[in-house]
């Protein structure tokens, strides 16, 4: 029961799911932080951007600057959800996924999302064919002066990688991926869906 890395990569023009061309959602949000409506509100040091739990099950970037906002996770948590700045750019997004269980997003301003892989905590437990005493798949460390981030791996192993600067691809709905490509020095991404239908979507430049 591991969780793999989200794939993160380049994308050229725009940022998936960066809805900086969506003002109405924007809008939205300025006017439930006004009216403290929303289900939770974190802003980061300096104030000038806030991840918000607009819904009580997912949590949105909000930037009041540049007026943009992206999803970081869009109606999958559980009640909870709680935000911690390490900087005004890095957070982790943070809720419980059951009796000893916690789920943790680490997010890169403005559209980097990913997890590390879940983890299962052995002290007392340890005859595998019975439940850890806890798992999470919190980052053991997260440097934002060095830009890295240390995780166990599903092996057992502390890997240390660096935190990416390029936007996390959201795959089309529907589609998976098993194998991607560099042509002309861009990243290609082939996806099929069921039927067996073959998309190949080009990125920004590597």
């Amino acid at each position: 029961m591991f969780l793999t890395f989200i794939l993160l990569n380049w994308i050229d023009s725009c940022y998936a799911q960066l809805q900086s061309n969506n003002p109405s959602l924007f809008d939205k949000l300025i006017k439930k932080i006004n009216t403290h409506t929303l289900c939770g509100i974190q802003y980061n040091p300096s104030k000038t951007a806030a991840i918000v739990n607009d819904d009580c099950r997912s949590a949105i970037y909000v930037d009041f600057k540049k007026k943009i906002t992206y999803t970081i996770a869009d109606k999958k948590l559980a009640n909870h959800i709680f935000a911690t700045w390490i900087n005004d750019t890095i957070a982790t997004v943070e809720n419980s996924c059951g009796t000893g269980c916690a789920n943790v997003i680490v997010f890169v301003a403005p559209a980097v999302a990913f997890s590390c892989p879940v983890h299962e905590y052995r002290i007392e437990s340890l005859d595998e064919h019975e439940p850890p005493d806890y798992y999470h798949n919190r980052p053991l460390l997260i440097d934002p002066r060095r830009k890295i981030v240390a995780c166990y791996d599903g092996e057992n192993n502390i890997q240390v990688f660096p935190l990416p600067k390029q936007a996390t691809i959201h795959p089309p709905r529907g589609y998976f991926s098993e194998k991607a490509e560099i042509r002309d020095n861009k990243l290609t991404v082939i996806y099929s869906n069921k039927q067996g239908i073959i998309k190949n979507i080009t990125y920004g430049k590597i």
